[in-house]
């Protein structure tokens, strides 16, 4: 009974002196356990990331030939097969069945159809579309277009046609003057045929060789000229737009058939002015039939090479 009480009491020093060296070993000796783990742990992911890196390159050129063969395989599809391929027109003088146009009325269908025939039986794939609605901003009475694709072998295109606001006696070194149409932007237009335009005033002074800005500028301070004169403006027939500084309109008061010289602006009190005036004026001056109304509150009467006021 004796030994066995001396080993249980010697058994509990030594399991406190194997505590007390643990306890007693220097915290650093632990740190560099513990500090080994993480660098065994931060080579293992240098390792993954750097395989990473490596790989990424070879899966994005596998991606990019991949994406590369399925391109080059549809686009070799759309250019061979026939369900695609723009159809021209069955025999001559025939519309194209793939081809619908809106908003044609007096423009030539003879000049569009001429645009589009070097895209028959090509793939639609392959049809250029702001090439060809240029092309057709360059057909008479075209002033814009819209040109669409419809899959598979369909081609929509809608003109907006230009509106002619006036005639336009047009002065040539050639020969004796021409009358053409006009519109808003100075582009001369011709002469449809089967068509009146009774409301219309000859516009004078313009060339045909001239540029469109340089028409385009006229024909608009005519057209001003005539909104601001009002009712007055249907008794006009004829606007010398030559000068634009003064505007020389050829109008009918009281039956009578004068030019008056308007200037540049104050259209609409001028002409008021004038109509009112003109029984007076036309007693003291008979004969006049050009009257100067530039001035304003002012009418000069030119009879021959006798002016009066």
């Amino acid at each position: 009974m004796a030994r066995r009480s001396v080993t249980d009491e010697m058994e509990y020093p030594l399991l406190e002196q194997r505590e007390g060296q643990e306890a007693a070993q220097p915290r650093g000796a632990r740190r560099v356990r513990t500090s080994r783990k993480e660098r065994d742990g931060q080579v293992v992911k240098k390792t993954r990331v750097s395989l990473f890196y490596w790989v990424l390159p070879f899966a994005a050129l596998a991606a990019a030939f991949l994406l590369a063969l399925g391109f080059h395989q549809v686009e070799s599809f759309l250019l061979k097969d026939a369900r695609f391929h723009f159809a021209g027109p069955e025999e001559y003088g025939q519309d194209p069945p793939g081809l619908r146009i809106t908003g044609m009325h007096r423009a030539s269908k003879a000049e569009i159809l001429r645009v589009f025939e070097p895209d028959y039986g090509r793939s639609l794939y392959l049809f250029p579309v702001e090439e060809r609605r240029r092309n057709l901003l360059a057909v008479t009475w075209v002033e814009e277009a819209t040109v669409s694709r419809r899959w598979p072998n369909r081609v929509d295109v809608n003109l907006v046609e230009r509106k002619p606001v006036a005639f336009a006696q047009v002065s040539s070194p050639e020969g004796a003057p021409r009358f053409q149409l006009i519109d808003a932007d100075g582009v001369l237009l011709p002469m449809p045929r089967g068509e009146k335009f009774e409301n219309f005033v000859v516009l004078t002074g313009l060339s045909g060789r001239g540029a469109e800005a340089y028409r385009k500028a006229r024909v608009r301070l005519a057209m001003r000229m005539l909104r601001e004169m009002g009712e007055q403006a249907a008794a006009v027939s004829e606007v010398d737009v030559h000068d634009p500084d003064n505007l020389q309109a050829t109008m009918r008061v009281n039956g009578d058939v004068v030019m008056a010289r308007m200037g540049n602006r104050n259209f609409h009190s001028r002409v008021r002015n004038f109509v009112a005036n003109y029984p007076g004026i036309h007693n003291a001056r008979p004969k006049a039939r050009t009257f100067d109304l530039r001035i304003d509150d002012r009418i000069t009467a030119v009879e021959g090479d006798e002016s009066g006021q």
